[in-house]
Order: structure tokens, then C-alpha cells, then sequence
């Protein structure tokens, strides 16, 4: 399960493709469907008690909504809370039901207990986010999907492995694997410099690519791991590296001098396409057909590409641009929301299209994970992140890239005089 952060070290993940031969496969195959089993099971259990007590409270706030009827439903949301406080499972609940089980079912127990508790751990969490989403007034938030036969689960553990000599991984699961070995080589380059770095290694978790085994996938293991937590260095407010954030560019100042990165764009390219399967999907004559699931396919498998293409920019960003600037870094606290005049305002042309300036900020959080891949780096250097809102944006700015170098100069003084008055 997953386990509270300690304050004096940093926590890292490294991930490299193995490649399984027919007998370790098979192997996998057995821990997944054992997982795979457990993940439906507990998902079941959920989903039965969520239908039967929770969904009908919905439904008929739902009518008084319809019907606005104002006392009916505060009558209604105090049922649905006391509801959810009666008919729930917890994770622990779950997690002490696997001792019987594994008591009484050979196969069942063959699986390591602590690879279960973390198919459940993740479980919980997947569920908890559907009824946070729920309970935040979203009727169209889904529950977490059944696993089918031919899905491969991950398989995730804090134990049953350990890393040999900083260049193999080898899974221990004795009552599935036979005395068969399950070693993969770590990579010499990057990942092993990585780890070489590690205090403890604490997590593994194995996946595949494409979860489907009918179709080509490749394999993959992520290990996370501890490294020790510098400490901070002084923070001078005036040495500071100031950024103003924006989803096509960033404006930088530093005692470097003053600098606008461009950010890639890969929805520019993704987009067009991924619109053009989107208006074919709506030409099928049936939704689910065979034809409809191939370009919903080819569809998700787009906008992974794009997704993973603009982490891959932010993260060389904040490794090649911004670190070489300084360590301690004041950002814009922007707003990112689609109210009127807000940064994903939809009635702004300029930033409401499909490819507007701020289409990315709109439609995929990359400015809250560029910040937040910023301040994990940063600390590896004793560094910090702060967040300042800019209350007086300054008047009669260009769009784009030319304006950043006069917000970040405002971003700057704002925050200089803030700082002052507060010191």
C-alpha cells in the first residue's frame, strides 16, 4: 500500500522495457490473472453496494433538481451522506478478506498477499476518485472498468523483488514461477546511474504498454526509489529565477539575463488528425461497431502520443532551460479555469479554439505539471518553488511569445515588493 512521504528523502522512479521469454511469460500471465481476479472481485463488491444504496439517492435528486424542489433535496443530500457513511468497504476491509481466502484457495494464495494488497491499494484509490467526482456533482464520472481474460494487470509490489548488484530486478514468486528465474536487466545507461543514486529501492511495478494481449505490446518495469533530500539552499530573493508561465512559451528572468523558451506543440499536429477520425466516428452507422471501435482505437492511441510527447518536452524544459538558471524559482499562480476572462476563457477566440494559443492549458493541465515536474526537480538541488498571482496584469500586452518578457518583468517586481512588505 501506498505509504506518507518521509521528510528527508526524495522519492524517484526509474522505468526500462524488459523483454519476457515464452516461460517468464507465462509466468506473468498466471500473476496477472490472479491479480486480475482479485481487482474484479473487490471491484464487484464496491460496485454492488454503490447501485443498490447509493445510485438510487442520486436518481432521485436528480428529480427533485428537475422539479426544483429546494427542501427535497437538502432532505436528500443529508440521506446520501448518511448513505455513504453506512454502506461502504474501506481498503482495510478488503485487504484483511484476502486472509481466508488465501487460507482456503491454493491457486488464490499462490500469488504474493503483498502483490494483492497493492492491485487493491490502487483499486481504492481509482474508486475514491469515481465517488469524489460524484459526490462533486458529476453525473457522468465512471466507476473503475472490469478486467477482462485477455487484460493484462499490472502487477505492483513492496516486496517480493529486490534489485541484484544495481543491474538486475528479480521478482520472487516462487509458488507461480517453479524455480524458473524472473531476471531483467537494468539498462547501463541512464536507469543504472539513476539507481546508483538510490538510498533504498522501494516499489516495483510491471505493465504492458497495450493492456490487450491479443494486440502487440511491449513490456515495461517501473522502479521507484529514495534518494536523500539535500538541504534547502538560502533563498535570495532578488538571485531568484522568475518564470511566467503559458502553455505555447515561457518568459525566464535570472541573473542569466532574460530568456523566452518556446514549448512544443504537439496537439498542433495530433489535433487536425485526431478531429478528423472524431467526424469520421460520426459518420458510423452504429456506435460500437466493429468500424467505430478501430477509430476510437486509432483515436486514444493519438492522443497518447500527444500526451506523452508534451511531458517529454516540459520535463527536457526543466532539465535543459530552466535548472541551468538557478535553483529557487518564483512562477505565475495562473488561474487556469473557463470563466469569462480566465486563461481557458471559451468565448476568447484566441484561446477558446482548437488550437489557440491556450488550447494545451484548456484541455490538458500541462501548465499544473510543468510547475510540479519543476518543483520536484528543483529540490534535488536544494532548490524551491513559489507560486505569486499577479493581481494587476499590466495593459495593452502582444499575445503569445512577446509578451512574456514584460509579464515575468511585472511578475518579478510584484513579487519583489511583496516580498519586502512582508519581511
Amino acid at each position: 500500500m501506498a505509504k506518507g512521504q518521509e521528510k528527508d528523502v526524495l522519492y524517484r522512479v526509474v522505468k526500462f522495457e524488459i523483454k519476457p521469454d515464452d516461460a517468464q511469460l507465462a509466468i506473468l500471465r498466471k500473476a496477472s490473472d490472479g491479480l486480475w481476479l482479485v481487482w474484479n472481485e473487490a471491484l464487484e463488491a464496491r460496485q454492488k453496494l454503490f447501485d443498490e444504496f447509493i445510485a438510487p439517492i442520486y436518481e432521485r435528486m436528480k428529480e427533485a433538481s428537475k422539479a426544483q424542489d429546494a427542501d427535497r433535496l437538502t432532505e436528500l443530500r443529508k440521506e446520501l451522506g448518511g448513505a455513504y457513511r453506512e454502506h461502504k468497504i474501506t481498503l482495510y476491509d478488503q485487504i484483511n478478506a484476502l486472509t481466508p481466502r488465501r487460507t482456503n484457495d491454493k491457486a488464490f494464495a499462490s500469488v504474493p498477499r503483498n502483490w494483492q494488497e497493492e492491485t487493491l491499494d490502487t483499486l481504492d484509490g481509482a474508486f475514491k476518485s469515481f465517488l469524489a467526482l460524484r459526490k462533486n456533482g458529476d453525473p457522468k464520472a465512471r466507476a473503475p472498468r472490469i478486467r477482462n481474460e485477455w487484460d493484462f494487470c499490472e502487477i505492483s509490489g513492496r516486496y517480493g523483488f529486490k534489485v541484484i548488484g544495481g543491474k538486475e530486478v528479480a521478482l520472487s514468486c516462487d509458488n507461480l514461477s517453479g524455480g524458473i528465474p524472473l531476471i531483467f536487466g537494468i539498462p547501463e545507461d541512464y536507469q543504472q546511474v539513476m539507481l546508483a543514486r538510490a538510498s533504498a529501492v522501494k516499489k516495483f511495478t510491471l505493465y504492458r504498454d497495450e493492456r490487450d494481449m491479443r494486440k502487440p505490446g511491449r513490456f515495461w518495469i517501473s522502479l521507484a526509489y529514495e534518494i536523500p533530500k539535500p538541504e534547502v539552499k538560502p533563498f535570495v530573493p532578488e538571485e531568484a529565477v522568475f518564470v511566467s508561465l503559458g502553455a505555447s512559451s515561457l518568459g525566464i528572468i535570472s541573473p542569466k539575463g532574460e530568456e523566452v523558451v518556446a514549448l512544443w506543440r504537439p496537439d498542433k499536429h495530433w489535433k487536425p488528425k485526431i478531429d478528423a477520425i472524431e467526424e469520421r466516428m460520426k459518420r458510423c452507422a452504429k456506435k460500437g461497431s466493429r468500424k467505430w471501435h478501430r477509430l476510437n482505437g486509432a483515436r486514444l492511441k493519438m492522443l497518447r502520443l500527444m500526451a506523452a510527447q508534451q511531458k517529454l518536452d516540459q520535463r527536457e524544459v526543466v532539465a535543459r532551460e530552466l535548472l541551468r538558471h538557478g535553483v529557487h524559482f518564483v512562477i505565475s499562480d495562473l488561474v487556469v479555469r473557463s470563466k469569462k476572462g480566465k486563461l481557458a476563457d471559451a468565448s476568447n477566440p484566441d484561446r477558446g479554439g482548437a488550437l489557440g494559443l491556450n488550447w494545451s492549458a484548456q484541455n490538458t493541465g500541462s501548465l499544473g505539471y510543468l510547475a510540479q515536474w519543476l518543483e520536484e526537480k528543483a529540490q534535488e538541488h536544494g532548490g524551491t518553488v513559489r507560486k505569486h498571482k499577479l493581481l494587476k496584469v499590466p495593459q495593452g500586452l502582444p499575445t503569445g511569445h512577446e509578451n512574456k518578457i514584460p509579464m515575468v518583468r511585472a511578475l518579478r517586481d510584484d513579487f519583489l515588493r511583496s516580498y519586502r512588505r512582508a519581511a
